[in-house]
């Protein structure tokens, strides 16, 4: 019966710790702002990668892994994509500056 009793309030107290975070007063900004810095953190990622492979098309081509038409439309795809990225991340940055 002890027993019962003490692993019921160790389970609840658990539980309160767990929680608590999410009924304090600003949990909602802290939040918005992880959205928001996630949101950052994959654009940065996805440029990341678009100019990594800009580079990997670089060295494919360099090695005679591409022909010529192959290798301009690829870059042109990527290019538009890292420039996208870009703009994407720049609107962000404005966007944090003015809020």
């Amino acid at each position: 019966m002890m027993v019962d009793l003490l692993i019921g309030a160790a389970a609840l107290a658990a539980t309160g710790f767990v929680l608590a975070p999410l009924f304090r007063p600003d949990a909602a900004e802290a939040e918005r702002v992880a959205r928001r810095l996630s949101a950052e953190e994959d654009l940065h990622s996805q440029h990341a990668m678009a100019v990594a492979s800009l580079r990997d098309l670089e060295d494919d081509r360099a090695t005679g892994k591409l022909d010529d038409a192959d290798y301009a439309a690829m870059k042109g795809a990527l290019e538009a994509k890292a420039i996208d990225l870009m703009k994407r991340i720049d609107a962000s940055a404005a966007g944090k500056r003015r809020s």
